[in-house]
């Protein structure tokens, strides 16, 4: 007879073991396709989506209440991945940091892209810090997270003609810090 290992948490990881793939077999379809769509059909994106799930799932189990309605738990972790790798994606390709990631040959021309990104990138880190609060939360919500307005207004409660102008005077106070 093989020796149960205990975890943390008492219970054993032959049986924790069991747990997961039982919920993995009975949630794995249902995580893949909320993936898929947040991946626009990118079957190997939605996979590694999945499989950080999984595993934020398995880090978690013991201190989740009820292990067979896992339903909105899930739903809200796989959507919180997918907006984090989102957001992450568009961040590597906005210009700047293209340009400060990109590989040159010419060593002067690297040299020089990066200082020049690293000028935007902290010349627009400082513009956003010096917006009032609610502008600078709206701004990177529509602009670096990629929400509507809508979804904006849903987020924080706010109607939408006062989303439109918090977002107006952001803009409009980033575009006057950055052309000076």
């Amino acid at each position: 007879m093989s020796e149960r290992v205990e975890t943390m948490e008492g219970v054993a990881t032959d049986d924790l073991a069991d747990v997961i793939d039982r919920l993995y077999r009975r949630h794995h379809r249902g995580v893949f396709h909320v993936a898929l769509r947040y991946g626009v059909g990118d079957e190997a994106w939605a996979e590694d989506i999945v499989q950080d799930v999984f595993a934020a799932l398995m880090d978690n189990l013991p201190r989740l209440a009820d292990h067979e309605h896992l339903d909105g738990w899930l739903y809200r972790v796989t959507t919180n991945r997918c907006l984090r790798r989102l957001k992450r994606d568009k961040f590597l390709h906005r210009g700047p940091v293209r340009r400060f990631l990109a590989a040159q040959t010419d060593r002067e021309d690297v040299l020089e892209g990066q200082v020049f990104a690293r000028s935007d990138l902290e010349r627009t880190r400082l513009a956003l810090a010096q917006l009032p609060p609610r502008e600078r939360v709206v701004v990177c919500m529509c602009h670096l997270d990629g929400k509507s307005q809508r979804e904006v207004c849903e987020a924080l409660s706010l109607s939408k003609g006062y989303v439109s102008k918090l977002l107006a005077r952001g803009i409009a106070r980033l575009q006057e810090a950055l052309d000076d």
